[in-house]
């Protein structure tokens, strides 16, 4: 199976939040941005929109951070999952995830996105296009190998 992740493309996001509210109607069944796999950072001095959303690193840091195992990666699809029996909603794997990806809601719940098995929502509600999910190998401008690394790695 070919394996599949986001690319985030920051000069096209609006901050519209579509998003957000996607992700939490699909998981949550609230339009609720705060329970959201997905946050959108405001860069001031760059003038940018930035969401975050998990790239299913090669290696990901939060699995290595996890003292509960709770946090796994599909060696079929690549993705990256948290299973809510074992965590304990330490967040320590939000410290070690260099994309800023795990959220914590309002109930320090720790979420991370599980990508709509495949059909991600928000990818099909952003009006810009900012959300891409393609091949890994491929990606829209090019392989992720090189990007989505552990960054902790010299």
């Amino acid at each position: 199976m070919e394996q599949k992740t986001f690319f985030i493309r920051a000069e096209f996001c609006t901050g519209c939040g579509l998003c957000q509210l996607a992700c939490s109607m699909v998981k949550e069944k609230q339009p609720n941005p705060a329970k959201s796999r997905i946050s959108i950072e405001r860069l001031v001095m760059d003038g940018l929109m930035l969401p975050h959303i998990c790239l299913n690193c090669k290696k990901p840091p939060c699995i290595e951070a996890c003292r509960r195992k709770a946090i796994t990666k599909d060696a079929r699809t690549g993705w990256v999952t948290i299973d809510k029996e074992k965590c304990n909603n330490c967040t320590l794997c939000i410290a070690a995830c260099p994309f800023s990806a795990i959220v914590l809601t309002p109930e320090d719940e720790v979420l991370l996105c599980d990508v709509c098995g495949g059909s991600p929502k928000c990818v099909e509600m952003c009006p810009t296009g900012a959300i891409q999910f393609a091949s890994r190998s491929e990606g829209v401008a090019g392989s992720t190998d090189d990007a989505a690394v552990n960054v902790f790695d010299s």
